[in-house]
């Protein structure tokens, strides 16, 4: 009878430098990464001489598993104006810009949909330039603030979209450099 020791029995499959063991940990908590749009919806009215209603709207779309298959989920999506059951038959959708956010909330990646097509924004590099995109987002609010008070609905929400495009380039520190690998491949 031979006896086999349950050591020699066992191969581990690689062994990970504790540093890289806990930066796969804190990544795995991340996931799933949510696909998140921001757009316009507009009731659809059978009278045609009916002023259209519209508001602002936001769908989630998918979940994925890694930053790859968001970008490529988001992209086919976007081009075939797949959103899922939204509005079910009662109003349209008009997206504009998609935001890929982990499981914390943080912002992934982000772009300004354009037709059939996602122009991705390039993570900031700094928190310097952060805190201007920060700055100039806010002015824009404020102006839509403004153009919301004087009754032009239609400028304030182009100024409130004009924001959100701005803030798609505020990726969470986590973030930033995975996107900047990842993005020169989606684009």
């Amino acid at each position: 009878m031979t006896y086999v020791s349950h050591a020699s029995a066992f191969t581990p499959t690689t062994k990970l430098p504790f540093e890289q063991l806990i930066s796969h940990l804190r990544s795995a908590a991340k996931y799933p990464l949510r696909i998140t749009c921001f757009g316009v919806a507009t009731f659809i009215d059978d009278d045609p001489d009916a002023e259209a209603i519209s508001f602002d709207h936001t769908l989630r779309l998918a979940e994925c598993r890694s930053h790859d298959s968001a970008i490529a989920e988001a992209e086919h999506r976007i081009a075939e104006r797949d959103f899922g059951n939204a509005g079910n038959g009662c109003w349209t959708y008009a997206p504009r810009v998609i935001a890929i956010l982990d499981a914390d909330g943080a912002l992934v990646t982000g772009g300004e949909v354009r037709g059939s097509a996602i122009r991705w924004c390039d993570p900031v590099a700094s928190d310097g330039e952060a805190r201007k995109i920060v700055t100039e987002a806010s002015r824009l609010r404020g102006q839509a603030f403004i153009e919301a008070g004087q009754n032009n609905q239609a400028a304030a929400r182009n100024l409130r979209f004009s924001a959100s495009i701005l803030e798609a380039r505020l990726v969470d520190k986590f973030w930033r450099e995975p996107a900047r690998a990842v993005l020169p491949k989606a684009a």
